[in-house]
């Protein structure tokens, strides 16, 4: 005669939610948002894997989009404030990483501007970016973006920038990113 298993009711929900929690792996989430004023929101992440030479991060108004490049940013930057926002709006935002190669770029120094020409040696990049060491600075910072095939541009340049190192950087863009949505108040 089979004989019959019982096992109570509790430790049979304990076994269901353990296995659901054992095989259900939390995704990655690295970009975080706050509400710090009412149209303020602060953005935060942290990204330590190796090539990423820095990140986009980009915004909507609307769940699937269209999302709007906020700002190119060197590795080194891990927060940003998006200030004065329109009261009682809903903000998406999402970060994408980039990486490429360096190369510097010739340049001609003009009286009020100075003028870029580099070589396409990259078949695939999403664009260019050209980067700026200021002086006195460690780290380079994106200053211009430039479409995909371009090899040449024109700066006008600020107080200070003359004295500056520029290089310029072939990019790809990585994955997206987890989406984070905040709801400005009044």
């Amino acid at each position: 005669m089979p004989r019959k298993s019982r096992i109570a009711v509790p430790a049979v929900l304990f076994l269901a939610l353990s296995a659901c929690t054992t095989h259900a792996a939390e995704p990655d989430r690295p970009l975080k948002a706050a509400l710090t004023t009412p149209t303020d929101i602060d953005l935060v992440w942290h990204d330590d894997r190796p090539g990423v030479a820095g990140h986009v991060l980009e915004f909507a108004t609307e769940a699937d989009g269209p999302f709007t490049v906020l700002k190119y940013l060197p590795r080194q930057v891990t927060t940003y404030r998006h200030p004065d926002l329109i009261p009682h709006t809903t903000f998406h935002y999402r970060l994408r990483s980039y990486r490429g190669p360096t190369s510097e770029p010739a340049r001609v120094d003009r009286t009020d501007t100075i003028r870029f020409t580099w070589n396409d040696e990259s078949a695939d990049e999403d664009g260019f970016l050209l980067e700026i060491r200021r002086k006195g600075s460690a780290r380079y910072e994106p200053l211009a973006v430039l479409d995909p095939d371009v090899t040449s541009t024109e700066l006008a340049t600020l107080p200070g920038e003359k004295d500056a190192s520029y290089r310029v950087r072939a990019f790809v863009l990585g994955a997206q990113s987890n989406v984070v949505r905040l709801t400005t108040g009044e």
